[in-house]
């Protein structure tokens, strides 16, 4: 029962400060005179902060543990997008007419924004109010940054900080862990405003739609409209994914100056696999290499920006596409997948190279990367039965669990309410992370020993005293 309380009265402060941040999108939408948006927008900004408001009222607020914080995760992902969609079902931006098709579908959109994969229902997103715009990309900003864990942090003691920081995968850069909180805020709002600039002057002249543009590529969600070519536009969409998928530490160590520290193997790792990649791609699917490395940062990086038809590439270059996004970017990023770390870590562990993993350690993360393809081979066999070849089945769901979003034509609106709810599961899981869900099922071993090799493989000789982490989950 105590475990119950925690979960709520935490519950209830993410509630508020989701509440709070609809101020943002109701001021543009006032500005615009754009009222039936802003009414649906105030009403869920009311909901969320008095449900919240009630939800601590009944449960004093205590601090935070690894079982809290799993739950209040968990939970958060799969309620809080329930009161994040009601602006979607007020304006009923999909012209439902069935209200159970209307309510699965602003859930789904929700879960798509909140998990930063991207999949809309929206057929053309650009007819939506600027007010409502925005407030799709904040929905996605809040999930992929992890806005309201960041803000309600700083409403516990430091010490209390572990475990919550471990399960929502903020790294231990420094003894201060709101310092460290503060820093991704700072970081990743920086990067929205420098793009917010360049997109304006590029691509929109309208300064919501430049930064919306800016989130949704940061954050690797929704796709702006993009054309082929080599400009300034495309480039700077590529820098920004990069930036994206590169881990927390590269940014930290970049602002702080350490720049001996900046290229860590992981990172080195990284870069590599994309230049391989590349070429191959270019190769098999008979495109110019500017092309080939466009799609292959956006699918490693889980962007899912796209704008050559996928679908009538030639299988080899299709199966390469959903390998290097199973593989996902850096740890503790915006991107998905199983992780370079991991990879890495496998690597090393078969040339015999780097720190010597224990074998519960690897066998930690042979568990995580096989519950990961497990369910991948399930939904897929699943998803297959809507009429599609195997194949493509695994490309859409490969992208909803690495939160990927690109999809081959077959993700609409018209698809069963089944398979709208399988894609939604596979979201929810590819975003709260295959450990977590491990973790949930089997208990604390796991995790320990994931922490363990984490611990192992983030560094590969002895960290300075203010590098020493609490890795990335």
């Amino acid at each position: 029962m105590e475990i119950v309380r925690r979960i709520i009265s935490n519950f209830g402060f993410l509630l508020q400060v989701a509440g709070l941040l609809l101020a943002l999108p109701i001021a543009i939408g006032l500005q615009h005179n754009e009222l039936q948006p802003v009414a649906s927008m105030v009403a869920t900004g009311f909901l969320s902060f008095g449900l919240g408001f009630i939800l601590n009222s009944f449960c004093e607020r205590k601090e935070l543990d690894e079982k809290t914080s799993l739950w209040l995760m968990l939970i958060n992902f799969t309620i809080l997008p329930f009161v994040l969609m009601i602006p979607y079902i007020w304006n009923n931006v999909f012209g439902s007419g069935n209200p159970f098709d209307l309510f699965t579908n602003a859930y789904f959109e929700t879960v798509s924004g909140f998990t930063t994969t991207g999949f809309t229902f929206i057929t053309n997103a650009d007819s939506l109010p600027i007010s409502l715009l925005f407030y799709r990309s904040l929905v996605e900003f809040i999930g992929g940054v992890g806005l309201i864990y960041i803000l309600i942090a700083f409403l516990h003691p430091n010490h209390s900080l572990d475990n919550y920081a471990e399960t929502f995968g903020v790294e231990k850069l420094s003894d201060n862990l709101k310092r460290v909180f503060i820093s991704v805020i700072l970081v990743y709002t920086f990067f929205v405003a420098i793009f917010t600039a360049v997109f304006y002057l590029v691509y929109s002249q309208d300064i919501v739609i430049a930064s919306t543009t800016a989130i949704d590529v940061l954050t690797g969600g929704y796709q702006p409209n993009v054309t082929a070519g080599i400009g300034v536009f495309q480039i700077s969409i590529i820098i920004l994914m990069l930036v994206g998928s590169l881990n927390f530490r590269f940014h930290y160590n970049f602002f702080h100056f350490k720049f001996r520290s900046v290229l860590s193997q992981e990172i080195k790792f990284y870069l590599g696999i994309i230049a391989g990649a590349t070429i191959l791609v270019a190769i098999l699917a008979w495109i110019n290499p500017f092309d080939s490395l466009f799609h292959v940062i956006s699918m490693m990086s889980s962007t899912g920006i796209d704008y050559i038809n996928i679908a009538t590439t030639p299988t080899a270059a299709k199966v390469l596409l959903i390998i290097v996004g199973l593989i996902g970017g850096c740890a503790f990023s915006m991107a998905g997948g199983i992780r370079i770390q991991r990879i890495q870590l496998l690597v090393d562990a078969v040339r015999k190279r780097g720190s010597h993993a224990s074998s519960e350690q690897l066998k930690a993360v042979l568990i995580n990367i096989a519950g990961f393809l497990i369910i991948l081979t399930a939904l897929s066999i699943i998803f297959s039965k809507i009429g599609i070849s195997l194949l493509d089945s695994v490309f859409e769901i490969s992208s909803a669990l690495t939160t990927n979003g690109i999809s081959m034509g077959i993700t609409t609106i018209s698809i069963p309410l089944g398979y709208k709810w399988l894609l939604i599961l596979a979201m929810i899981v590819g975003r709260v992370e295959i450990v977590i869900v491990l973790k949930g099922l089997i208990g604390t071993k796991i995790m320990s020993a994931t922490k363990r090799l984490l611990a192992t493989t983030m560094h590969r000789k002895k960290p300075n005293e203010s590098e020493k982490s609490i890795p990335y989950l």
